[in-house]
């Protein structure tokens, strides 16, 4: 059991008709009126502020993936379309990133086939821990930009590149630079990148959806030291392997979730129908302000948990998913903490996988600035009132 205090209660009489309280309650803002959280200081990658060193969210995202091999690290003699079909999940990454914002981003990949050598062994731009600096990275980018004249990013401002199969590369990270801290090509400076290292060759494309998402301006959810899957795995942020979808805070950030499919309760009562994320229709999520209400670095989000696929191929999640977001707290750091029904933990699902509250629970803790009862499921959603302190 967790340290949440919890009721589960029987519904009595409920069915499908079940009438759903919908006045206003006593302050909502309008959705649109959901305030950007105050991060207080100046952090990368929060949940506050998208970096003004971010690639825009919306609209037409096009990306060049390229092949680059190592004296040391030859690439594969069978070519490289099998690894970016590989890597790309045979377009279901581009699929995904139109699907998560509603097709209001439309992400294309293109491709230059064939490996090109590096002028340097692979083992010069890592150090002994086979991760990048800045420093390095950006000299890794420069390099291999370098080997495509025909590379234009003023069409293709995103960068993928791909590395042979190497151990002196071992993680996949993102590169973002400034203007003055960019390589420079004959047609602009490479300010977004992402570099496939070796784990990407096991990874599957939500790998590559995880890395985009940061150069849109999404922070990593999971804790850095010691490594831990904090948020569990309802977040591509927090985890690549079981998580296949963004929570609702972050289709709201990047500009997603259409305004009038979330609200924000500043007090009073509230009763509605929480709909699936992935739909098209009725409320999807409810933001609550934890601290101040016109300014606030912390909100609590209430929404639909989406389905994660554990390592046997199986799904799970169903149910009311609350979780808190803090825009003061730095990518790595669990920026954003689960509020769980049960703190349960398998290899299969990951943690917290049991988070969700299902119907006939409350949620009334005096710590939170607000209590909730998720009184029944129906066909469009389940049926939430919500009180705010």
């Amino acid at each position: 059991m967790s340290e949440i205090t919890r009721r589960n209660v029987l519904a009595l009489g409920v069915s499908a008709l079940l009438p759903v309280r919908t006045g206003r309650p006593a302050r909502v803002a309008a959705a649109d009126r959901i305030p950007v959280l105050d991060q207080k200081w100046n952090i990368y990658l929060s949940e506050g502020p998208t970096d003004p060193r971010c690639l825009p969210a919306v609209g037409s995202l096009r990306a060049m993936m390229v092949f680059v091999d190592f004296a040391d690290a030859p690439g594969d003699g069978s070519g490289t379309e099998g690894i970016a079909d590989h890597l790309t999940g045979y377009g279901k990454a581009e699929k995904w990133f139109s699907d998560q914002s509603y097709g209001r981003l439309t992400f294309e990949i293109a491709r230059i086939p064939g490996w090109r050598r590096m002028p340097k062994p692979s083992t010069s731009y890592t150090g002994t821990n086979k991760r990048f600096t800045f420093e390095q990275h950006r000299d890794y980018m420069s390099d291999a930009a370098a080997l495509f004249p025909e590379l234009d990013v003023r069409t293709h401002p995103l960068l993928l590149v791909v590395g042979a199969k190497t151990d002196a590369i071992a993680i996949s990270p993102t590169f973002i630079a400034t203007l003055a801290r960019a390589p420079m090509t004959p047609t602009g400076p490479v300010r977004w990148g992402v570099t496939f290292g070796k784990d990407s060759y096991t990874n599957n494309h939500m790998n590559l959806c995880h890395e985009v998402c940061h150069t849109l301006g999404l922070p990593d959810l999971y804790n850095f030291e010691p490594l831990r899957l904090t948020t569990g795995s309802w977040d591509v942020m927090g985890d690549i392997f079981r998580s296949r979808s963004l929570i609702g805070w972050h289709r709201h950030k990047l500009g997603w979730l259409a305004d009038e499919r979330k609200a924000y309760l500043a007090h009073g009562e509230f009763g509605t129908v929480l709909t699936p994320l992935p739909g098209s229709t009725g409320t999807s999520m409810i933001v609550v302000p934890a601290d101040d209400v016109l300014n606030p670095s912390k909100v609590y989000v209430l929404e639909l948990a989406q389905p994660i696929r554990g390592h046997d191929g199986t799904t799970t999640g169903d149910g009311v998913l609350i979780y808190s977001v803090d825009a003061r707290i730095s990518t790595g750091h669990s920026p954003v903490s689960i509020v769980p029904a049960k703190t349960t933990t398998n290899f299969n699902y990951g943690e917290l996988f049991e988070a969700p509250f299902s119907s006939g629970s409350i949620l009334d803790v005096p710590a939170l600035p607000f209590s909730v009862s998720t009184k029944a499921k129906r066909d469009d959603g389940y049926v939430v009132g919500l009180k705010v302190r």
